[in-house]
């Protein structure tokens, strides 16, 4: 066999094995873009955090949240420390004129939320439940008593910090 016939029998192989792997379909490697965030069935995104949906009607341990903070006055009143309508929220506890709130519970929904508070004032103790939401706005707190369904609702506007 001739030195050349020796050189061409590797490439002629060499050429062939290339054209047989062309014939193979291959799968496309996708984009980054293209690259699906794997979706767990409520509706997360696979990182294991609960759902928007799933953190609805749960008691949250952080207490009441940061939209509801502040110090609140009925719509019509002046925001002055001594109104006796004025209500200051953190997230452990609601301060009112002449009562303190301690949060022991919340439960947060799609309308706002539910908040248990073991009361304190003028030498009495007792329990006491809120549904907090905001109307429209975030100036605007609605602060229902959920024992006394019958007691008019209070709607509260944002005072200055």
């Amino acid at each position: 066999m001739s030195m050349r016939a020796k050189l061409a029998l590797p490439v002629a192989l060499l050429t062939l094995a290339a054209c047989g792997s062309q014939d193979e379909p291959s799968e496309p490697r996708p984009d980054a873009a293209e690259t699906a965030i794997p979706v767990e069935p409520n509706g997360g995104i696979g990182d294991g955090a609960p759902s928007l949906t799933q953190t609805d009607d749960l008691a949250q341990d952080d207490g009441i949240p940061a939209r509801y903070h502040g110090a609140w006055d009925y719509v019509d009143g002046n925001c002055n420390p001594a109104s006796d309508l004025r209500v200051e929220i953190s997230a452990d506890q609601v301060i009112f004129y002449e009562s303190v709130g301690e949060v022991e519970n919340v439960s947060i929904g799609a309308d706002g939320a539910d908040v248990a508070l073991a009361m304190e004032g003028e030498g009495e103790n007792w329990n006491s439940r809120f549904r907090l939401s905001l109307q429209g706005n975030p100036e605007r707190l609605v602060m229902q008593n959920v024992d006394y369904p019958s007691d008019p609702t209070n709607i509260r506007k944002r005072c200055a910090s």
